[in-house]
């Protein structure tokens, strides 16, 4: 799974990425996986870190942010298609260009290769680049007003399709995931408290408790897992009982450079 391009890394910036605890995170997951679940993939930073070791042998990726996994299988199946309508993106960018880039993504009358690009380049040129959706389910960030012309990492993304060639990317909710006895399961929420914009239904209190429900069916089938989340007593409460540990995370999206700092995540896994 090494591309000749250079390693595997994340092609689009997502609130609650892993980079800031990569390490810890890579510490605490086997050396080996022969069946490797992300149900939340987002950025996908731990999958790509965990390529670059080749600790994975077979992934299966999913997300219930369906123009997200559009992009990853545009990418991991018509790596060159999407590149082309980057460039095109990146010779034709401005305000105005973004708005309209932004409209066709919403129309939902783009292909696979344009969806990507699409989303690509708007997570790129948008203000914070974060992704969020009104109520009906619409993208609607606004432009970002960068100071540096927007260049898109054309080896950054032929790696990405390398690594993804070793995966199924699947649209569901992440309890529609098969429960694999010999899978080991990365489980990255979007967090309690915080950002809640990646779908028009949102991820609640009730998702968070769904969540909980079904890392128990996970260790009824004695399925491996770790889980991160935010530090809050009502994470606590629902895994109390669980193998709990604190990392320290340094938060990137904020609306001002106050609100970024070091936070306190949770790690949890099975009871010992």
């Amino acid at each position: 799974m090494t591309a000749p391009f250079g390693p595997a890394r994340p092609f689009v910036k997502w609130v609650g990425g892993k980079r800031s605890i990569i390490e810890p995170l890579l510490a605490r997951l086997p050396a080996r996986m022969d069946a490797y679940y992300e149900p939340f993939l987002g950025g996908g930073a731990v999958f790509f870190a965990l390529t670059g070791e080749h600790r994975v042998r077979f992934a299966h990726l999913s997300d219930a942010n369906e123009r997200l996994v559009t992009t990853y299988k545009a990418v991991r199946d018509d790596v060159e298609a999407v590149i082309a309508l980057l460039r095109r993106h990146a010779r034709l960018t401005s305000k105005e260009h973004f708005y309209r880039v932004r409209e066709r993504l919403n129309s939902g009358r783009l292909d696979e290769a344009q969806t990507a690009a699409a989303l690509i380049y708007l997570n790129k040129t948008c203000f914070n680049g974060v992704w969020r959706v009104n109520g009906d389910g619409a993208y609607n960030v606004p432009w970002g007003h960068h100071k540096r012309p927007y260049v898109p990492d054309e080896d950054g993304l032929r790696a990405a399709s390398v690594a993804l060639a070793h995966a199924t990317i699947s649209h569901r909710e992440f309890d529609a995931t098969p429960v694999d006895p010999a899978g080991f399961y990365y489980l990255d929420p979007p967090y309690d408290a915080t950002y809640a914009g990646y779908s028009k239904d949102g991820f609640g209190p009730e998702a968070h408790e769904r969540l909980a429900d079904w890392t128990e069916k996970l260790d009824a089938a004695d399925a491996h897992w770790l889980l991160s989340n935010a530090d809050t007593p009502f994470v606590r409460r629902l895994y109390e009982g669980r193998a709990i540990e604190v990392v320290e995370s340094r938060r990137t999206v904020s609306r001002s450079a106050a609100g970024r700092g070091t936070v306190g995540e949770l790690l949890i896994a099975p009871a010992a």
